[in-house]
């Protein structure tokens, strides 16, 4: 190849590599603008905290301090009722299962200190929230609490024909009927779901001083105590409809508190009269 051939061979291609190197230097600029407007732009986007969950929670827990942070996030993606502020939730019952992590907006909680407890979320289809009075010992005494799991006995009397035994009288048709005593386990396993309390105030006569003559002075002080006034139950329409007639009848109730773990199902015998004869053998007493 001729000396001039070669020269504007190297000539046209450094003009290449040139217009190579331009061309990558003005798609880097490009790139880089790009990224300084995207960094820009974010540095921009308004945000806001809100309140997230801390951990997994379910249906009907109460929300405590260490159960929801604050997180920020763009505001264009937070919900219309979404909560700013975890002292608003503290306290107050979940209406649905929640996961770590998700935003926690104002219609999933309850407030469960309002006139009507707002606990019918927590009812299933089939159940049915039934009140019924705290009148046993274990209520006078303030042991039960929201959450515990208890068995109700019942003592009744029902009308109940006697059966003849082998004697002439089996040839009686028409037995007259007579009032039987029975012991029952009702129900088995079931959670308080609430309690309805009264708050009552109390005054007392407190000792204030003496006065100058020795006689002693007294002050009256009002102090406020709660007693249990009924348990709010979740029951299917049938137990709660025998709890009905139960109470119509005049039946007698008893709680017994179970382990929060306890999921045993007890095979129990009504008791009667002659079960307690049969049991500490008083047939054979003179």
């Amino acid at each position: 190849m001729a000396p001039r051939s070669r020269t504007i061979l190297i000539v046209i291609v450094g003009i290449f590599l040139l217009l190579v190197g331009v061309g990558a230097a003005y798609l880097l600029i490009q790139r880089l603008n790009a990224q300084n407007q995207e960094q820009s732009q974010q540095a921009q986007v308004s945000k806001t905290s809100i309140v997230v969950m801390a951990r997994d929670m379910s249906l009907g827990d109460r929300v405590n301090a260490g159960d929801v942070i604050l997180s920020e996030v763009p505001v264009e993606v937070v919900p219309r009722d979404a909560i700013t502020a975890t002292d608003t939730v503290i306290g107050k019952i979940l209406k649905a299962d929640v996961v770590q992590g998700e935003m926690l907006l104002s219609h999933n909680v309850a407030d469960p200190t309002n006139n009507n407890h707002d606990l019918s979320f927590i009812l299933a289809d089939d159940h049915v929230m039934m009140a019924f009075p705290a009148t046993d010992q274990m209520s006078k005494e303030n042991v039960i609490q929201r959450g515990d799991v208890i068995d109700i006995f019942a003592t009744f009397q029902e009308q109940v024909k006697q059966v003849p035994g082998v004697t002439e009288s089996t040839t009686t048709t028409n037995q007259e009927p007579v009032m039987r005593v029975f012991t029952v386990d009702t129900f088995q396993k079931v959670s308080v779901t609430a309690l309805v309390l009264d708050v009552i105030n109390q005054e007392q006569a407190t000792p204030a001083g003496v006065n100058l003559t020795g006689a002693g002075n007294t002050t009256a002080t009002s102090r406020t105590t709660t007693e249990i006034s009924s348990y709010l139950l979740a029951l299917t329409p049938q137990d709660a409809l025998i709890l009905k007639h139960l109470k119509d009848v005049n039946a007698t109730f008893d709680f017994v508190l179970r382990s929060p773990t306890s999921t045993v199902q007890y095979d129990l015998t009504p008791v009667t009269e002659e079960y307690i004869i049969e049991l500490y053998g008083l047939e054979i007493l003179p």
